[in-house]
């Protein structure tokens, strides 16, 4: 067939039928005017008296962002880094923040601080009392990231001054909590250090206590002056010991030499080789070769690690300073872009909204109802409830 599927009256009989239909309906509601219009009305009434009883509820809102956790580190705060500072924190440190802020530890602080079992009307003694009243202040209390990236807290109540001094308390504790984390890791590393320079000390002490005890055996107070003068004296020994070796073999050929001038060289000799032996060998003696030959080494090794160990113990006390000037400084964990004020104007309710909304589903819901009611208004219900089969009408 041309022009369509089906023939030109097939399509005027569904326009009639649709026609028909939009008749039934606008007759219908026609019909039951009167009691569409009375149900709106009572709806209005009603809902503008709930509305009413309705607590007015005012919303304080602050907004802040992370401070950057490396202003609490000591190599920026002493400038011994060469990193460039950065004061706002990254997306981490807004995420922990958003996880702090709406932890348990912040809720339960708001709720023992302002005392919102009184304030809510719960009974703190009821077994389900705790739940109800975390539940309570949740509804009333926002914490999330903004489109800027900031961190918004926002708390609801009806005092609209408390609204306000709970916001800006709620980011105080969330403030305290984030410094808490880095001042327990501060206090932890500050911990390790004592220690550790405590056991330095120790060490550093019988390391002293060991090269006041070699120092003392091996007769040695300065290894390097000791050692250049037990040099300049064995030389000299020696050089003694040679020239008057030589000078008595060649006196002793010449006859004309009296005989205690002979007895007085060799005794010289004996004295320059007895002194010459002394340095060489006696253990007993002030200026030993054999003592400081024996004791140098050892004491060399004890002053490098004594030098060593009081070199890292400076260093251990200059870094324990820094951490410890880093925590008892007091660095703000956030940085507040706006504090929160008194509302001026309520959050909620919208009471209009409330009452518009309701009407409208009054009307909606009442059009449904008579439009079911007239469609099987010819119903004989008794019929139904009996079981039998519903007769044509």
């Amino acid at each position: 067939m041309k022009g369509g599927l089906y023939p030109p009256h097939h399509y005027n009989y569904i326009a009639m039928n649709n026609r028909d239909n939009l008749l039934g309906v606008l007759s219908a509601i026609y019909r039951w005017r009167k009691t569409i219009r009375n149900i709106c009305l009572v709806t209005l009434v009603g809902s503008i008296i709930f509305s009413l009883l309705l607590k007015n509820y005012y919303q304080a809102t602050t907004i802040f962002y992370p401070s950057s956790a490396n202003l609490a580190n000591p190599e920026l705060i002493f400038g011994t880094s060469g990193q460039v500072v950065e004061y706002f924190g990254t997306d981490h440190d807004l995420d922990r923040m958003a996880e702090v802020a709406n932890s348990n530890e912040v809720v339960d602080y708001m709720i023992q601080r302002f005392q919102l079992y009184n304030h809510y009307g719960i009974d703190s003694t009821s077994k389900e009392g705790p739940n109800k009243v975390r539940e309570m202040f949740r509804g009333l209390y926002s914490a999330l990231k903004n489109k800027n990236d900031a961190v918004e807290i926002s708390v609801e109540d009806v005092d609209r001054d408390l609204s306000a001094t709970m916001t800006n308390a709620a980011r105080d504790r969330i403030n305290f909590l984030i410094q808490r984390l880095t001042k327990d890791n501060q206090a932890r590393l500050l911990a390790t250090y004592e220690n550790n320079i405590h056991t330095k000390e120790i060490e550093l002490q019988h390391l002293a206590d060991s090269l006041v005890y070699l120092m003392g055996h091996y007769n040695i107070i300065s290894v390097g002056d000791q050692g250049q003068q037990l040099s300049l004296q064995l030389a000299n020994a020696q050089g003694q010991v040679t020239r008057t070796r030589a000078r008595l073999q060649v006196l002793e050929r010449n006859s004309d030499i009296p005989r205690d001038t002979i007895a007085y060289l060799r005794a010289n000799l004996r004295a320059y080789e007895s002194q010459l032996h002394a340095l060489r060998t006696a253990k007993g003696s002030d200026m030993s070769i054999e003592n400081f030959k024996e004791g140098s080494p050892k004491i060399n090794l004890i002053s490098d690690l004594h030098f060593q160990a009081r070199k890292q113990l400076s260093f251990d006390r200059e870094r324990y300073q820094q951490i410890k000037a880093a925590y008892t400084t007091d660095i703000p964990a956030v940085q507040v872009v706006e504090q929160a004020e008194r509302p001026r104007i309520k959050s909620r309710p919208k009471r209009s909204i409330i009452v518009l909304s309701a009407v409208l589903a009054a009307f909606f819901f009442s059009v449904i109802g008579v439009l079911l009611a007239d469609a099987y208004r010819s119903v004989d219900w008794r019929e139904v409830r009996e079981g039998k089969p519903l007769s044509d009408s």
